[in-house]
C-alpha cells in the first residue's frame, strides 16, 4: 500500500478481530437505543469526536474529548470492549480507562439523531502518558505529549511509502532530506506548527538519516525502516527500539503500517 495524501476516519466495531480501516461518513445505528431527538437532515455535516488529552485517574486514565452536544460516544478495542460516555451540552465527554503498562488502541465513534459518525484514526493510549492518532495513509499526530519543536513520528509501509511527522513554526516552510538526499522541498506546516511531510521516492529497508529544514529550524533523527513481519495474532504489535516506541498495525486490505514514535 503507498502512501495517499488522504485522511481516512476509522472505527472499532465491537466484532472486529482485525483492526479493519473504515471511511469516514454515515454507518447504521447499532444495538443501542437512538437519541430521542429530531433526526438531523442527511445533508447536515457533523464534525467527528475527537479524543483531546489523557489525565490521571485513582484508578487508571481518564480519556477525554469532544463530540457534538447530546451525542453517545463509543470507545471500542480490537477485543470488542465497548466503553460510552454521553457528551455534555458544551459536547464534552469523558471515558475511564483500565491502568496499564503497556500501549492501548481504540476506535472512536459518535451516534446522535440516528447518525453514526467515526472518528478519524485510531487512539493510541501510552504508558507514559502521550495520546497518538494513528491514521492510515498519513503520519502519526502526538495528541498530547509534545509540544517543542522535533520530529516525532516516522510512518511506513511494506512498499517504502513513508512520512515524517513533528512540530515546527506555525505555518514554517519546510524541507525533507534522507541520507543526505532531498526528498521533499514543498512542505509546509500548519497554523499550529504540525506538519506531517510525505517522501517523494519509496524508502529502502534499514536505517537512515533524516533531516528537516526550514525557517529557523533545523530537525534531524535517526529511523528505521525495517518492514513489519506479519502480525500472527491480534490486531497491532508494539515494541522498544533504540530509536523509539514502534507500532506495527494492520490496514485496511490486510497490509502493515509501521510507525514510530521517535524518542
Amino acid at each position: 500500500m503507498r502512501f495517499k495524501q488522504t485522511l481516512l476516519r476509522m472505527a472499532l466495531a465491537p466484532t472486529l478481530v482485525l483492526l479493519g480501516l473504515a471511511a469516514c461518513g454515515e454507518a447504521p445505528v447499532g444495538a443501542g437505543s437512538p437519541l430521542n431527538r429530531e433526526p438531523a437532515p442527511r445533508s447536515t455535516y457533523l464534525s467527528p469526536p475527537q479524543a483531546l488529552t489523557i489525565d490521571p485517574a485513582a484508578e487508571g486514565l481518564v480519556l477525554i474529548g469532544k463530540a457534538a452536544p447530546g451525542a453517545s460516544v463509543r470507545l471500542a478495542t480490537p477485543d470488542g470492549e465497548v466503553r460510552t460516555a454521553e457528551a455534555g451540552g458544551d459536547g464534552g465527554w469523558r471515558i475511564a480507562l483500565d491502568a496499564s503498562t503497556a500501549p492501548q488502541i481504540f476506535g472512536l465513534s459518535m451516534t446522535i439523531a440516528n447518525r453514526t459518525v467515526q472518528a478519524e484514526g485510531y487512539q493510541l493510549v501510552l504508558p507514559d502518558g502521550r495520546l497518538v492518532l494513528l491514521r492510515a495513509g498519513a503520519g502519526a499526530i502526538v495528541v498530547q505529549g509534545a509540544e517543542a519543536p522535533g520530529i516525532l513520528a516516522f510512518d511506513f509501509d511494506e512498499e517504502g511509502g513513508a512520512v515524517i511527522s513533528g512540530i515546527a513554526a506555525a505555518d514554517a516552510s519546510l524541507s525533507v532530506r534522507i541520507d543526505g538526499r532531498t526528498v521533499s522541498t514543498s512542505g509546509r506546516a500548519n497554523p499550529q506548527g504540525r506538519f506531517n511531510l510525505p517522501f517523494g521516492a519509496p524508502v529502502p529497508s534499514g536505517t537512515h538519516q533524516i533531516r528537516v529544514q526550514g525557517e529557523s529550524l533545523d530537525l534531524s533523527t535517526e529511523v528505521d525502516a525495517t518492514p513489519a513481519p506479519a502480525i500472527t495474532a491480534g490486531a497491532f504489535r508494539a515494541a522498544r527500539t533504540p530509536h523509539g516506541l514502534r507500532v506495527d498495525w494492520l490496514t485496511p486490505g490486510g497490509g502493515l503500517q509501521s510507525t514510530l514514535l521517535l524518542d
